[in-house]
């Protein structure tokens, strides 16, 4: 099977269907109005970025939802995974790997000197969290949100 990656441009939400279910498998259920509006504001901010996995038949397989920060503690910028998911149907394939390796060459090109990510402390991210640290990544710190 061919995949390939590419940047997220708005002649993309022709596949909203494919985004809806990859937010699903996720574990972030939205509605059609509500994910097309989100990812118009995202594609028009400067410092975020939506790396697509793409089938050979042009489905959106899996995406890598990004955003470059500056440091606060030293010069510089990172890259933060803010949402990354493979579809079902296409895990355990290598594909996880690829998209998340051209996540890290965007992170090259953009200038960071780190690609970092949070992922939740629930059985069921054990998986990713064994897949993220086989790529490289270290586990460094924990999260922390208040419900507002």
């Amino acid at each position: 099977m061919s995949v390939f990656t590419r940047l997220f441009n708005n002649e993309d939400l022709q596949q909203i269907d494919d985004l809806l279910m990859l937010y699903e498998q996720l574990g972030y259920p939205t509605t059609k109005d509500e994910l097309l509006e989100r990812l118009t504001k995202l594609n028009s901010h400067e410092d975020y970025y939506m790396l697509l996995l793409i089938n050979e038949k042009g489905d959106i397989i899996g995406f890598s939802g990004m955003c470059r920060m500056m440091n606060f503690e030293k010069p510089g910028h990172y890259l933060r995974i803010l949402a990354f998911v493979i579809n079902s149907n296409y895990r355990k394939q290598g594909n996880g790997k690829l998209l998340l390796n051209e996540s890290e060459q965007l992170a090259n090109k953009l200038n960071c000197e780190a690609l970092a990510l949070n992922s939740g402390n629930r059985e069921e991210r054990v998986n990713a969290h064994a897949f993220y640290q086989a790529n490289g990544f270290n586990k460094k710190s924990s999260g922390f949100v208040k419900n507002l």
